[in-house]
């Protein structure tokens, strides 16, 4: 992220040296329209690697995220679910609309309820550890490795 933003940056100053005019607001929203964009992609990633690993449809990607952040909420200490929270992009919206699961049965049962077998659920946590890895999130990854341990 930073290194395209620098990158937007650098392209903004580059080209309005060029014209001999350098607009600060153009600037600002090229970053601005960058980062949101970015945000939106990295949103969908988790969901896409689920989708594309497992072959689930979309919404049972997003059920069964939410239902796993469901489980985490309940059986974590808060600042152990805030880590992981915080590393699933639209966290809050994914865990709106899920029931809520505090033990491993209701994890299963949730997922039945999305069409999923409830050893899904085993098939969901590593695709779920390799984003966090490949985001560079690895204090989520040590929480939902305890969280299933």
């Amino acid at each position: 992220m930073k290194k395209l933003t620098t990158s937007v940056i650098c392209a903004t100053l580059l080209l309005a040296s060029s014209a001999n005019a350098f607009d600060v607001n153009q600037a600002v929203n090229a970053v601005a329209a960058t980062a949101t964009s970015s945000k939106g992609i990295e949103s969908k990633d988790l969901i896409g690697m689920l989708t594309s690993q497992l072959g689930v449809s979309e919404k049972q990607a997003e059920g069964g995220v939410g239902t796993i952040l469901s489980y985490a909420k309940q059986a974590l200490d808060s600042s152990e679910y805030n880590t992981l929270a915080k590393a699933i992009p639209e966290s809050d919206k994914l865990l709106q609309t899920v029931a809520k699961s505090s033990s491993v049965s209701d994890l299963a049962s949730s997922f039945s309820s999305l069409g999923l077998s409830g050893d899904m659920v085993g098939k969901f946590v590593p695709v779920i550890m390799d984003y966090f890895k490949g985001s560079g999130k690895l204090d989520a990854v040590a929480v939902l490795a305890k969280l299933f341990a």
